[in-house]
């Protein structure tokens, strides 16, 4: 199959992804496909909010256990795991300069916030930094 047929594939698929998924179910699933997001820029995401998870909780003992396979995530946009695995609570600017580093496109913070929300994806993790303005 040529390369142009397989592009045209692909995207007819995706297509009859979007129709087949329930978006007030999937929200964020929904938004990956509508910005066409890859397996590692969601990885990483959810990964930071992990990690904005337990600093909110204050557990450094998973925050520690974490720092090694994060790392690899960070790797390929550049994000230094020190500055993620910080004390302090997580801000909203923070996750932003970490967003504007894992996608090249324009992506809305609020909506990708509450599109992992809706999806119970760190809900209050995507709370707090709403709420941060």
């Amino acid at each position: 199959m040529s390369l142009e047929k397989e592009v045209e594939l692909l995207k007819y698929q995706n297509y009859l992804l979007k129709t087949i998924i329930n978006g007030d179910d999937y929200p964020f699933f929904m938004f990956a496909l509508d910005h066409n997001l890859n397996e590692k820029q969601v990885e990483a995401t959810v990964e930071i909010l992990s990690i904005f998870s337990n600093r909110l909780n204050g557990e450094k003992e998973s925050l520690n256990l974490r720092k090694n396979s994060a790392g690899k995530k960070f790797d390929a946009f550049g994000i230094a795991v020190e500055g993620v695995f910080k004390n302090d609570k997580p801000t909203r600017k923070e996750f932003e300069s970490y967003k504007d580093k894992i996608f090249s496109s324009e992506i809305e913070t609020k909506y990708l916030l509450m599109s992992l929300q809706r999806q119970h994806i760190k809900p209050n993790v995507c709370e707090f930094l709403l709420q941060d303005n």
